[in-house]
């Protein structure tokens, strides 16, 4: 069975392969910036048996060259925001009323693309402009105007003061559209943002350097591969065949739509070492506990509403995973967070050892990293202002007088330099012609040795 891959680079799971495996929910995919455009790449680059896109992804951008690297998103579907070619530096109202300008465009297309789409998903990196800027925009749009339900990808800066200050003030804008429902004319409930995946880069970058899963990746490559993997894998785990599904519909009206933030973990278990029940049930459970796959420091005992688990576990061992050990796993969870609507599911695979581990959380809190932004762009400010406080400065102190009179010029009438002169012919429109003071015949910077 062939292996699948993104981009030849990142592989899938090996279920992906499969008979009958495919993705079972229409994603749509609208990438922002420079950041957001590259994560959207990877989501272009998954291409079913027959090396077709499965998604359905645009993007828009500011800055042409930044578009001339996006290599997986037909050209048609790649738009610049005119008249700001050059981009927006780092200056998200810029953004904002550039994306506001070319809106008309593009929201057209993506009503000609996405309209059948189950839910999409807006990306974009925050800190910079494009990106920051557009994001809140778009959502509003989408969700006013076209009536799909609406989630963002966000990735967050390194810190940066002025990137972790636009980060900070454009996510309280989306941040409280979680909780934003409104009615339509006919009184049907919508909400404003269905939910948000938050990418940490500075987790991100840190974990590539300690323990790259794929090796000879940058680590903006690793963090967009892996964002795109888990999603499309989560996708076709809801169109397997099982006993125990958690289906397409699950997912999205339990977990994905519920106005909150969602993380993903993962998690591979070598069957040969874990051999008893028990054993089995708590390595499961463990998973959402250890490293998440995107962004780290949730309070699950406060925050978690609601999360799906699904186990991907080899044919040769599929019995080891029955409805009983399903029900012990369903009790440990309840007797842990009994707040906490709990949907497991298994499938199988052709692995021959190893289970494969997936969980999807819906969260009512942020991630650490996220919830200190304010405090991390304000002291970084500081940081800034004491430095320039402490810094040694251009003060070269007095000019020193000369005694000697030797190169003292004849007197003559004072003339500017800078004048062109009177006797010259004027052009048509009764302007003096411009002349280049380096050129020849000019007095200005004449050679006087």
């Amino acid at each position: 069975m062939e292996e699948l891959t993104i981009d030849n680079v990142w592989p899938l799971e090996g279920f992906i392969s499969q008979k009958n495996a495919k993705a079972g929910i229409k994603y749509g995919f609208i990438g922002l910036g420079q950041g957001g455009s590259k994560i959207a790449d990877a989501f272009a680059g998954i291409l079913d048996k027959n090396g077709n896109s499965v998604y359905k992804v645009m993007i828009v951008n500011s800055n042409l060259g930044d578009m001339t690297k996006i290599k997986n998103v037909p050209k048609r579907y790649q738009f610049p925001l005119k008249g700001y070619e050059r981009g927006v530096g780092k200056d998200p109202e810029v953004g904002r009323q550039a994306f506001i300008e070319n809106g008309e465009v593009i929201f057209d297309e993506i009503q000609n693309l996405m309209s059948d789409s189950d839910i999409i998903f807006v990306i974009n990196s925050m800190g910079g402009g494009t990106g920051t800027g557009a994001v809140n925009v778009l959502v509003e749009a989408i969700t006013e105007g076209l009536h799909i339900p609406v989630s963002v990808i966000t990735t967050l800066p390194r810190p940066n003061e002025v990137e972790s200050l636009n980060a900070y003030n454009a996510m309280t804008e989306l941040v409280a559209k979680l909780g934003d429902i409104r009615s339509d004319d006919e009184y049907h409930e919508y909400r404003m943002l269905e939910s948000l995946v938050v990418l940490d880069n500075d987790l991100i970058v840190r974990e590539h350097s300690e323990a790259p899963e794929v090796p000879g990746l940058t680590w903006d490559f690793y963090s967009n591969y892996k964002v795109a993997a888990i999603l499309h894998e989560w996708s076709v785990l809801t169109s397997l065949e099982s006993h125990f599904t958690v289906d397409a519909a699950d997912l999205l009206n339990h977990v994905i739509r519920q106005g909150a933030l969602i993380t993903f973990a993962k998690k591979k278990i070598n069957l040969d070492e874990v051999t008893t029940k028990d054993d089995l049930v708590s390595e499961i459970i463990s998973t959402f506990k250890g490293k998440n796959v995107l962004a780290n420091g949730f309070d699950y005992e406060k925050d978690m509403r609601s999360m799906a688990l699904v186990v991907v576990m080899p044919k040769s061992h599929e019995s080891r995973l029955n409805q009983d050990t399903l029900e012990d796993i369903r009790t440990r969870m309840f007797d842990e967070y009994p707040h906490v609507n709990f949907y497991p599911g298994s499938a199988t695979s052709n692995s021959k050892r190893h289970a494969i581990v997936y969980t999807m959380a819906s969260m009512g809190g942020l991630p650490e990293r996220a919830k200190n932004l304010r405090k991390e762009a304000e002291e970084l400010k500081k940081m800034r202002e004491e430095r320039e406080r402490n810094a040694s400065g251009f003060s070269m102190g007095e000019k020193i007088s000369t005694t000697s009179g030797s190169r003292v010029r004849p007197a003559a009438p004072a003339r500017n330099p800078f004048a062109q002169s009177r006797t010259e012919s004027t052009g048509n429109d009764g302007s003096l012609p411009k002349k280049n003071p380096f050129a020849k015949g000019s007095s200005l910077f004449k050679n006087t040795r």
